[in-house]
């Protein structure tokens, strides 16, 4: 079963989200914005979030509608197993990329929060877990043209052992 068999889309609204770190964002997203006006990159000071950094994307949103990745944190990166810092995502060919192009679009269009979890099958029995939060930016407080999200992983280290990984990414071929 793909990821995009197994998920819901992406939505604005925060059910099932439990993440102490997609809260600490959001709080921050929303004490950045000012009024009705989106936060711009420049209202994002990387050390007032910089516990977050690891699990931080900064992302590009090109017209016509494309989405380039400007920043992957390293969690992100090592979760991956790729730093697609610089690429397009419709580039990595992940079995989500679907479902994240149209996460992208809703935070666009809607210009709210967009939430959404992830799963993959990780050796020895465990499943991989994360919670995922798009948050849209804008140049001129209108129309976005960025987007910082974050994804929390929601299983000990322990579990991610590099063998593990491996092992799960050969026999299954997750990539994202």
């Amino acid at each position: 079963m793909t990821t995009e068999e197994q998920f819901p889309e992406f939505s604005n609204s925060p059910d099932g989200i439990t993440s102490p770190r997609i809260r600490r964002l959001l709080d921050y997203w929303y004490s950045k914005r000012h009024g009705n006006a989106l936060p711009r990159r420049d209202d994002i000071d990387p050390g007032e979030i910089r516990d977050l950094l690891p699990n931080l994307v900064l992302v590009d949103i090109e017209q016509p509608f494309r989405i380039r990745y400007r920043l992957v944190g390293t969690r992100v990166a090592d979760f991956n197993r790729i730093d697609f810092t610089g690429r397009y995502l419709d580039e990595l060919r992940w079995d989500g990329q679907g479902r994240y192009t149209r996460a992208y679009q809703l935070a666009s269009t809607a210009r709210e929060p967009v939430f959404g979890f992830d799963s993959w099958p990780l050796a020895r029995d465990h499943t991989g877990r994360s919670e995922i939060v798009l948050l849209p930016l804008s140049a001129d407080g209108k129309r976005v043209d960025r987007c910082i999200g974050l994804e929390d992983f929601l299983f000990p280290e322990h579990q991610l052992l590099k063998q593990d990984y491996l092992e799960t990414e050969r026999d299954t071929g997750r990539n994202s």
